[in-house]
């Protein structure tokens, strides 16, 4: 299992996918988001590898969201069959979302995305039982989704060429460090009002 995790492996492997590798790159995200337990900096960080820090992010990107979104239409199709999801979409939070005007389900959604304490799989899910459109939920994906695609790719890039990066690394690591401690103190002091 150790080659889930090594970027350079798994550059190695879909650089072997040849002219296939852009489209191999985006289902495996749509995998990766439809479990909704699998960590994508790696494949993000392969993808900068494959296709350079530019197209890696747009690669990354493109796979994110079309992943959240059929993640998305499938998690919203279940919760029409599965009757316990039924009394979830009567939730308190659910019918905050489902009253609210388009520009905060939007800014919710976005929220949720640069959160780095949320799974990406928890937001689609939650997103799924709501009313929200999934046009709007693709758009608010897009835009929040961008903070993390950027600090994901060039993380993942300059791990396997931490010679030549180490600065830009531990600039992106420290700023990413910085981002996961605001939003966990905010909900330590959300938690301790509890």
């Amino acid at each position: 299992m150790d080659w889930i995790t090594d970027v350079q492996a798994i550059a190695e492997w879909m650089r072997s996918w040849g002219a296939v590798a852009i489209a191999g790159s985006i289902l495996l995200n749509i995998l990766i988001s439809i479990t909704g337990v699998l960590p994508s900096i790696f494949l993000s960080g392969a993808n900068s590898v494959v296709f350079g820090l530019e197209g890696g992010f747009f690669v990354s990107l493109a796979g994110e969201v079309i992943g959240a979104a059929l993640a998305f239409i499938l998690y919203r199709w279940g919760s029409t069959k599965i009757k316990k999801l039924q009394k979830w979409k009567e939730s308190k939070w659910i019918n905050m979302i489902n009253d609210s005007s388009r520009m905060r389900q939007l800014t919710a959604i976005v929220l949720l995305r640069v959160n780095p304490m949320i799974p990406s799989g928890v937001v689609n899910f939650g997103a799924s039982l709501t009313r929200v459109s999934l046009l709007n939920f693709m758009i608010a994906t897009l835009i929040g989704k961008i903070p993390s695609m950027v600090f994901e790719t060039l993380v993942g890039h300059d791990l396997v060429f931490l010679s030549e990066n180490k600065s830009r690394l531990m600039i992106s690591l420290l700023l990413g460090s910085l981002v996961f401690f605001l939003f966990w103190s905010r909900r330590k002091k959300e938690e301790d009002k509890v």
